[in-house]
């Protein structure tokens, strides 16, 4: 069996720490109690972390238990508005000056991202006050625990702040399963999804009207698309809460970064090509329907 494009990418990167390994280039098989053995990199402590290429015989039960664990960390992120804010010097509160912005950039701007800030007030994510005494159109917002919760990114610097929630969605049905030589593993495979609600956090209309826009509303079925192999850490670099060592994922490589981030799970198949995704999908970005056509 030629090597796998892991093994090549890993030389790309030695500097990560990673040995990417796949097992019957190690020699390693399913072991007697019939689960899948860590690779040598991992037993012998030599690599933090370790991708093994999916055994030809993986279990059916197995393959859908590992695509709906990722549709389960699937999150639904909307991003903030561009915002004239002042430092408040306190991590959770941020003061919006829509009197500023209404002078510089325009009346209709500043009103477009006053009402975008006002659904995450009314999402819960966020309370407003008017801060009159700062300006006439000063508003204080302070984020909630749940908002603190759901925040990904910061408005002063870094990635664009987002508001992410869990998707709401499961597996229907595994429709295909392909084996080769991926970007993000060995295994890929062809699913439906869909939800039989809206998110629990999805309390207004037009948070709501943003999800149907990027996916489906509840009860209409979409397809999808992940790239599997199995992740190994060693026992004193295991990722904390309940991630299970040697479990099915998505985990793509970066060549420009020289680094492993994100995965290639497309929960649209169909609509615009995902890039690799370690936060969620952006529910402000309408994208095209499955025959290419624009959705409004």
């Amino acid at each position: 069996m030629r090597r796998s494009a892991f093994a090549r990418l890993a030389r790309l990167a030695p500097g990560l720490a990673l040995a990417i390994a796949a097992c019957a280039d190690l020699g390693i098989g399913i072991s007697a109690s019939g689960g899948p053995r860590p690779p040598a990199e991992i037993r012998t402590g030599a690599a933090e972390m370790a991708l093994q290429a999916v055994e030809s015989d993986v279990a059916a039960e197995e393959i859908a238990r590992g695509v709906q664990r990722l549709v389960d960390e699937a999150l639904v992120c909307m991003s903030w508005p561009a915002l004239w804010l002042e430092d408040t010097g306190r991590r959770a509160q941020f003061l919006a000056r829509y009197d500023l912005m209404a002078r510089d950039w325009g009346g209709e701007v500043s009103a477009e991202s006053a009402a975008r800030m006002q659904e995450f007030v009314d999402l819960g994510f966020l309370t407003a006050q008017a801060r009159q005494n700062v300006g006439a159109g000063a508003v204080l917002y302070t984020l909630s625990a749940e908002g603190q919760a759901a925040l990904q990114g910061s408005p002063y610097g870094g990635a664009r702040p987002s508001f992410c929630g869990p998707s709401g969605r499961r597996v229907q049905e595994i429709t295909n399963v392909e084996w080769g030589e991926f970007d993000c593993g060995n295994l890929r495979v062809s699913f439906t999804h869909m939800a039989e609600g809206w998110p629990m956090w999805a309390r207004t209309e037009s948070t709501r009207a943003r999800i149907a826009q990027t996916w489906s509303p509840p009860g209409r079925s979409l397809a999808g698309r992940v790239t599997l192999s199995r992740q190994w850490y060693r026992n004193d670099t295991l990722p904390s809460g309940d991630f299970e060592n040697g479990a099915l994922r998505s985990v793509c490589f970066d060549p420009v970064r020289t680094r492993f981030a994100g995965s290639d799970l497309d929960l649209n198949v169909g609509a615009a090509a995902p890039a690799a995704a370690p936060l969620g999908f952006d529910a402000d970005t309408p994208q095209p329907g499955p025959q290419g056509a624009a959705r409004q």
